[in-house]
């Protein structure tokens, strides 16, 4: 009988809690043993030759045509991601709704899980560069449309809370299964609290697109730092966020709710009209219109200004972003039993090897 087992051997294990030199064995697209050591059992063998070996990363907030992200993405050892969708008329966001099952059976790399909508319940004083015209408050007919033809597609809403109708969105997003992540914001400490317990439990690029925090008036940023029931996604860049702010956010929130998301426009710049200007890109205005950022930058990143472990770091673009869509008991860390999502890289952050589903989808320097 054909033993269909890959061993992946002679690693350093990225576990939740600690690096481990060890092996694991992959079958059927699963996780199906953890060994101590370079020892494997019969089947085929690949050996890592003592690189880092970590669950894959999961980006909730990136930008650009699902096929193309799932192609390019992996070579950063993302394998999975949400495909950002930002304000445009109801029908619109309707099709976008449709067309997505389509592009998610065109991705042979990393994997879509769904939508990312940012936009259009946001307040136009925070647009930063989404188009402001078609920011517009919920009303109960297009909710209706919306979650009635998401059946599963949208996975993450992000909600300016003090607009009419903003604390019944989050209520109803929340009831069909939604996260709903606070952005592009005016909200004070009162309503932040508010929509917390609507069932809001996420805060999209913490510190940008929100009113900034006052001893008096500590507003949404102070409620992000100091409310356990929120985590924080974090573009780690070091423009968007400077190390001692992520050093803040970090003591505040624990590495349990800090989130790494790109916000990358890589794969749609011409879209947004944006120049690449020291680092990042920006509108013509000057204003930031996301990152260049990949997932395997921002935890090598999070290890030099958090001043964090590897595992910590790894959890902040793995395990967190798994939990924040309900995606943990299936992905996000290695343990028996989950998919093998896994990105091999070296100590110097060069990814080597990405696999999805257990199936070899990246390796440097092959044609």
């Amino acid at each position: 009988m054909r033993n269909n087992t890959t061993w992946i051997v002679n690693g350093i294990l990225v576990t939740p809690s600690r690096l481990v030199r060890g092996s694991l064995a992959v079958r059927d697209g699963r996780i199906v043993e953890i060994r101590r050591g370079a020892s494997a059992r019969r089947g085929k063998r690949i050996d890592v030759k003592g690189q880092h070996v970590s669950p894959g990363f999961i980006d909730l907030h990136i930008w650009g045509e699902p096929k193309q992200v799932s192609a390019r993405e992996t070579a950063s050892g993302t394998t999975s991601f949400l495909h950002a969708v930002g304000p445009e008329p109801p029908e619109l966001l309707i099709a976008r709704l449709f067309q997505l099952e389509r592009q998610q059976a065109q991705c042979r790399g990393a994997a879509c899980l769904g939508i990312h909508l940012e936009g259009p319940f946001l307040n136009p004083l925070r647009a930063g560069a989404l188009a402001s015209r078609w920011l517009r408050p919920p009303t109960v007919r297009e909710l209706h449309q919306l979650f009635e033809r998401a059946e599963g597609t949208l996975r993450l809403l992000t909600v300016a809370p003090e607009l009419p109708g903003g604390l019944e969105t989050i209520h109803r997003a929340a009831r069909q299964g939604i996260a709903v992540s606070l952005g592009h914001t005016e909200a004070d400490a009162s309503i932040t609290q508010q929509a917390v317990g609507f069932g809001a439990s996420l805060v999209t690029h913490a510190f940008n697109g929100m009113r900034s925090f006052h001893h008096r008036e500590p507003g949404i940023v102070g409620e992000m730092l100091t409310d356990d029931r929120l985590s924080a996604m974090a573009i780690l860049d070091g423009v968007h966020i400077a190390p001692s702010a992520f050093r803040l956010l970090i003591r505040c929130k624990g590495p349990e709710r800090v989130i790494l998301a790109t916000d990358s426009v890589r794969h749609s710049r011409e879209r947004w009209q944006a120049r690449l200007i020291k680092g990042t890109y920006r509108l013509k205005s000057g204003t930031l219109a996301g990152s260049r950022l990949t997932l395997i930058q921002a935890v090598q990143n999070a290890v030099a200004f958090g001043r964090l472990s590897l595992p910590d770091a790894v959890r902040l673009a793995s395990f967190n972003p798994a939990r924040a869509i309900g995606e943990e008991q299936r992905l996000g860390s290695l343990e028996v039993g989950k998919q093998a999502d896994l990105v091999v890289f070296d100590d110097r952050f060069r990814v080597s090897t990405t696999f999805v589903n257990g199936h070899l989808v990246y390796r440097r320097g092959a044609l």
